[in-house]
Order: C-alpha cells, then structure tokens, then sequence
C-alpha cells in the first residue's frame, strides 16, 4: 500500500474548525449559498437532518455568548464572502451578534428538521431578484448542489459513497485493524510531523481551558480536586484532565480553533490528546508516540465509516477506542493486545449515546479518556473481552459493525426523542 495515499486519507480528515462543527457548517452553508445572491438574503429556509439540529441545539456559538440554529444561520448571511471555511466564526464581532438576533426576531430565518441520522444542510436564500438553493451533505464543508433561479450551478449528488483504491483515492474500510497496525511499524515517521502539529494544536486549547473554568468546567474542576487531595495525580486523571479542558473550551464557543478529526472537534480532540498526554506522563518516545496516532487514526477512521459520521453514538467514545488501542501499542503490545483494548471499550463504554453538542460534553469526552486507559492496562495484563459478551465478536472489526449496526437499527430513533426532549423541557 502507498502510504502517501493513506496519509494524505488521514489528513483530508483534519480540518481546523472554530466552535462546534455543526453550527459553524450551518453558518458556512448559508455563507456560501448567499455567495449566489447579488443582494443580502431576505429569507432563508433550511432543513438539517436531526444529526444536525440535536449538535446545533444548545452549544455555544464562538464570539457571540450565546446558542441557536436560527441565530447560526442569521450570522452566515451576515459574514458571507468568498473563501470562508469552518473557521467562519473567527469573523464575528459584536454589531454582527446584534443584526443576526434582529434578523431572527423578524422571522427571516425558518428551519425544518428531516429525520436522518446523515450529515445534511438544505439552505434557501432568497431576496426580491431571485434564490439560491444549496445543499451540503456527509461533510460539514461539502457542498454538493447548487442552484441559482432554477439553474442547476453544481450537482455533485450520489446515491452512494463509492471509492476505488484504483484511482488513487484509499477507502479505509477495504482494509483490517492488522494492516493498521504494520503500517504504523512500517511507515517512515517523517511523514508523520502533520500528527504532531495537530497534538500542539489541541494542547493549546486544553491549556487554555485550564486557566479557569469554561462552560462546565471539568478540566479545572479535576486539578482543583487534585489540590485538595480528592483525587490522586496519576496517568488516568491527567489523561482525562487535558481533552475534559479543551472540550470546556470549545463547547464555551471560545474564540481559538481546534484540529478536527472525521468532521468533529470533539473527536480531534480525544484523538489526539490523550494519547499524547499517556505519552508523556509514561515516557513514551515521540516516534512510539506518532506511529501510535497513526495506526488508531486509521481504527477511527474505519469505525466512522460504519458507525456513520454523525450518529446516535458518542464520538468521543469511538475515538476512546482508538486511544485504547494506541496506548497499548506505546506500552508494546502486541496485535492480540490491542485488539483486547479495543473489545474492553466496545464492551464497557460502547453504549454511551450522543444526546447533542453542549458544555456536558467534556465529561464524556473525560470519561473516555480515562477509560481508554484502563482498557489498554486490562489488555496488557491479558484480560480482554471476548466473544462471549454482548455485542463483542471475535475480531475487533466485527464489534464495531455490530456497533454501528446497533446505531443504524436499534437507535435509529434515538435523535428525534433528543430533540424532544430538548424542546420540551422546562
């Protein structure tokens, strides 16, 4: 295998994003509909698939203080130029947040909610000269049509994701955990600087959102019962400390911007650092460290492409996963040991579900972190989860299609109770 194919694969995956991805792609889906129109945009009809709508809901939108769809989708016609990315909302200013909440006030923005747990922005801009319709779909900056006055600009639409290794292109799910993992012994480690310039990347979020106590606060809240001697210093609560604060950070809508990884802030963030942060406290050399990222980047990838990009099930726990196994992997494992780390995650904390984006997402992003590490230990001393519990298969890549079957099946409706839920509660 090419593994320039594969790293760029990893990379086209990573994407710098301010604020949680779902409200900054629907402010960038606006913001690139809006391009189309000669004048501002008088009315925008959306419809985002309840994926969308559950992560848009309730978190923080970066420089405004505050949340909402409607005000997200105010703020894209706003900033709409050429050339904005996912990190739009860097734009923001004041007098912006003011407009936007006019806007929404005077009814210019409606949104309808489409029950699919696919990745899916629909935006109608219109003014009196004419309308711009867009759609963007699987990605959070992937605009597949577009239309202006009925006339068809771009229609990239498919009825189903198709790739061939043939034409260059590295379809993750043609290949096994196995493969990952000679790769990762394999591949010259200079091609792997783009790992670590992620891991500083997230580090300088985390460090920031331990200066003081961001939307709810887990990061400090763990040094703070550190120093009171509530909890020991150890691997476990360090790696949990560092992803708890940059996910505090972020879901505050703080104005820095995070790597991604496969279209979630969260998930770059539980990809990248608590690995590192289990690096550094067991004094695991940085190559160790980089081929570890590597070979549980490629596990995340595969089980995203089964689970679905946005799902009923936790992000923060697939990447747990992979941190599972990249921390047996820095520790020696063998293959047999890390796919144990992997079945110990799938087995124990498989069933924690995604109930939108908000400031209590740190708390699972900890919980997983913290898990990871005791699913590597438990591996290392050889006791993993077998084939006889649960959802647990014999190969590790059987459990995450079981997983994914279970999100696609048996929760299929779990994203319309979320919302409403959450737009029934008191």
């Amino acid at each position: 295998m090419d593994m320039n194919v594969v790293v760029n694969a990893i990379k086209a995956e990573m994407k710098p994003s301010m604020g949680c991805t779902e409200p900054v792609a629907i402010a960038l889906a606006v913001s690139r509909t809006c391009e189309y129109l000669q004048n501002p945009a008088e009315k925008l009809d959306m419809v985002i698939s309840s994926n969308i709508f559950k992560n848009a809901y309730s978190v923080q939108i970066p420089n405004t203080g505050t949340y909402g769809i409607e005000l997200a989708c105010a703020l894209g016609a706003l900033l709409s130029k050429p050339g904005n990315t996912m990190e739009i909302c860097a734009d923001i200013k004041p007098e912006h947040v003011v407009k936007a909440k006019e806007m929404v006030a005077e009814g210019m923005v409606s949104v309808k909610v489409l029950q699919s747990s696919g990745f899916y922005i629909e935006c109608r801009a219109s003014n009196a000269a004419g309308v711009a319709h867009t759609i963007t779909q699987d990605a959070h900056d992937n605009m597949v049509f577009c239309e202006k006055n009925g006339e068809v600009l771009v229609d990239k639409r498919t009825t189903e994701f198709v790739t061939s290794e043939e034409a260059g292109e590295f379809d993750v799910t043609k290949h096994g955990f196995e493969e990952f993992y000679n790769w990762a012994n394999e591949i010259d480690v200079e091609k792997l600087s783009f790992i670590r310039e992620a891991i500083d990347i997230n580090m300088k979020i985390a460090e920031i959102g331990m200066e003081k106590k961001y939307a709810f606060g887990v990061g400090p809240s763990i040094q703070n019962l550190l120093d009171k001697g509530l909890l020991t210093e150890n691997v476990v609560t360090m790696v949990r400390r560092y992803p708890a604060a940059a996910a505090d950070f972020r879901m505050s809508g703080g104005n820095g911007s995070v790597m991604t990884f496969c279209g979630s802030g969260n998930q770059g963030i539980s990809t990248t650092l608590p690995m590192a942060v289990f690096a550094k406290y067991m004094e695991i050399p940085e190559e160790k460290l980089l081929r570890a990222e590597f070979m549980a980047m490629l596990m995340i990838m595969y089980m995203k492409k089964h689970v679905g990009r946005l799902s009923p099930v936790c992000g923060a726990m697939v990447a747990g996963t992979g941190s599972a196994a990249g921390m047996t992997y820095m520790l020696g494992g063998s293959f047999e040991q890390i796919s144990g780390a992997i079945q110990n995650m799938m087995g124990s904390v498989a069933g924690i579900f995604c109930d939108g984006a908000k400031g209590g997402c740190a708390v699972k992003v900890a919980a997983c972190a913290g898990e990871a590490v005791y699913a590597a230990l438990y591996a290392m001393d050889d006791s993993m989860i077998g084939v006889s519990d649960g959802i647990n298969s014999t190969k590790a890549e059987d459990t995450a299609k079981n997983l994914a079957k279970l999100s696609h099946e048996a929760l299929a409706d779990l994203d319309m109770k979320v919302i409403e839920i959450m737009q029934n509660k008191k």
